[in-house]
């Protein structure tokens, strides 16, 4: 019966009917601050959002923005997806020119540093309290240096609830290469070589490894992080120092090391191609045999390539030679927030968390390949079967937490990984690129941003 309910509730959500759900016709301000009187003029609500370039994300949003214009139909919700490369820029220039969104999908880090959100009024609290799983909520919950934000809500997670990178593999390739799913680092490098293929011309045909070489440079740094993992420890980050007052030294040993595995993969090892498409699109075009992703290329797979027969394991640890530590989970920063200077906050409050209601977020997280975030879906026959359920029990109680470098007090965190990811990319895609150079050069921008940002926090 349980089934039937939520096979119903999903189809109703794709046809667009509403009324179906268990609030019935009314939005959480009228549950959870029922003394509100509802705007009855006019209201253009603006949502930007990064998401919207992933497989039905941004069908699902719209539906979900129809849905609540029904029930109140003087709100209208316009919906812009800032593509992930473009989000600094456009971000920056809406921060100058004070023509922010009212509600916004982005970052932790960004919004952070431009100071753009605000935390949730009483009855969010209230309901975020309710209605959302622990986990859920230790990383809703703003544990930064930001004075007005300090222990508050600022959202709904709005993406994946997972440990973050997990390795996932194509079993057909790495059975055909006779290799096992690997564990630790000498067993990724030999499981990469093995099943790489060529042409004639020694051109790669299929890729040991989909590998990230580019797009936002902030992502770049993210993917490549996992194997800097392997020589320095998770909970120290990568970015900052011991007291955020100034970076590690990324012309270390332990840098070089770890940009050097990056590059040879593509370079020496060759089982790693930069003329391939984004890795998640390479793997799920059945292109490469293993890559690291979050949760939500489990949803991209199923839905575009269900006849892969696919596996998720742990991402794996550094062993001799390559590296000795254990890699770290790595929690999603990622929030769906109000902005400040909305000229109607309450009803942009509504509208945020009406796209998370407890029947959504089971429509979500099944879209996205994610674990659920309410209470209501954490026992469910979807939660149970997750591909990555174990994976996710063992990265959380079994590996270090990763440091979680958005709680930097200056917000420089965004600025500080874009930088050091145009260094990784640049090393990646050059042959000749001298490493220690270019994280030489890195630095030198980095701590002029970092400088740049404290001051003006200070």
């Amino acid at each position: 019966m349980r089934k039937l309910v939520l096979s119903l509730t999903c189809l109703a959500m794709v046809l667009g009917v509403t009324g179906v759900f268990a609030d019935g016709h009314k939005t959480p301000i009228e549950l959870y601050n029922p003394g509100f009187n509802f705007p009855t003029e006019r209201i253009n609500l603006t949502f930007w959002e990064i998401y919207g370039e992933r497989p039905g994300w941004g069908e699902w949003a719209d539906k979900t923005a129809k849905e609540y214009t029904k029930i109140h139909p003087n709100v209208r919700i316009t919906r812009r997806n800032v593509p992930i490369p473009t989000v600094t820029t456009i971000f920056s220039a809406a921060v100058e020119a004070n023509t922010l969104p009212d509600t916004i999908a982005n970052f932790l880090p960004m919004l952070h540093q431009w100071g753009i959100a605000s935390p949730a009024p009483d009855w969010v609290e209230r309901l975020i309290e309710e209605k959302y799983s622990g986990a859920a909520k230790n990383l809703m919950k703003y544990n930064g240096s930001r004075k007005e934000w300090k222990g508050k809500y600022l959202g709904w997670l709005s993406v994946e609830l997972d440990p973050g990178m997990m390795l996932y593999y194509n079993a057909d390739m790495l059975n055909e290469a006779g290799v096992s799913v690997p564990a630790t680092s000498p067993e990724l490098v030999n499981a990469m070589k093995k099943a790489t293929k060529y042409d004639r011309g020694g051109n790669i045909t299929q890729g040991g490894w989909g590998i990230r070489y580019f797009g936002h440079p902030g992502g770049i740094s993210g993917k490549w992080s996992s194997f800097l993992k392997w020589w320095r420890p998770s909970d120290k980050g990568y970015i900052f120092n011991d007291t955020w007052d100034d970076l590690p030294d990324w012309t270390s040993e332990v840098f070089v090391r770890g940009v050097n595995q990056y590059r040879d993969m593509v370079w020496e090892w060759k089982v790693a191609s930069i003329d391939m498409p984004a890795p998640a699109e390479a793997f799920k075009l059945g292109l490469v045999a293993m890559t690291n992703r979050e949760g939500f290329l489990l949803g991209v797979v199923k839905r575009d390539a269900p006849h892969l027969n696919i596996g998720i394991a742990p991402v794996v640890n550094g062993a001799a030679p390559f590296g000795d530590q254990k890699v770290g989970n790595n929690y999603s920063n990622q929030i769906a927030t109000v902005w400040h200077g909305t000229k109607h906050p309450e009803v942009a409050w509504d509208w945020i968390m009406f796209m998370n209601t407890d029947e959504r977020d089971l429509v979500l997280s099944e879209l996205t390949g994610s674990f659920p975030k309410r209470l209501a879906n954490v026992n469910t026959d979807y939660a149970r079967s997750l591909l990555w359920n174990n994976v996710f029990t063992e990265m959380t109680k079994n590996r270090p937490v990763s440091r979680d470098e958005s709680l930097d007090p200056w917000g420089a965190s965004g600025a500080l990984s874009t930088i050091l990811g145009q260094a990784v990319e640049k090393v990646i895609t050059n042959k000749n690129q001298d490493i220690r150079a270019a994280l030489s050069e890195a630095m030198v921008q980095g701590r002029a941003s970092l400088k740049q940002s404290m001051e003006a926090a200070n």
